[in-house]
């Protein structure tokens, strides 16, 4: 009898844990306004800033901004974890040729890794390939 109780308090543990871990990952669902921010490039790339929305469902985010398929378009993805650590990626389709690096033409498809922390209501995040370019998340 002592057995099952142990093994009944067990499973019982593995279950809280488990579910915290859920609902602290769901804790970030939500919409959220994202807001990039590229400086001005060692190669003269201009500066530009995007804020777009995005939404957060099962601790998974998915924003964009502009049309997708069009040039200057800019996709947001990517996995929040209960410790608020995000793993993401951004990839579109470059915009005017002055605001990318090397002069690049419009249109030419790009993806960048994401690296970010949100905490409760705000998170930041960074693009490091091949400019640095900064992320604010605020949840609304």
């Amino acid at each position: 009898m002592k057995r099952i109780v142990l093994i009944a308090l067990g499973i019982f543990a593995i279950f809280c844990v488990a579910s915290r871990a859920i609902a602290g990952s769901a804790g970030f669902d939500g919409k959220w306004d994202v807001l990039l921010v590229c400086p001005k490039s060692a190669d003269g790339a201009l500066p530009f800033t995007f804020e777009f929305p995005a939404e957060v469902k099962n601790a998974v985010l998915h924003g964009e901004y502009g049309t997708p398929g069009s040039p200057g378009w800019l996709a947001l993805d990517g996995s929040i974890q209960p410790n608020g650590n995000a793993i993401m990626k951004t990839h579109g389709l470059t915009g005017h040729s002055a605001y990318n690096l090397n002069n690049t033409a419009r249109g030419v498809p790009y993806m960048h890794p994401v690296t970010a922390h949100f905490d409760g209501s705000h998170g930041t995040g960074t693009w490091t390939a091949p400019r640095i370019c900064n992320f604010t998340f605020t949840k609304m």
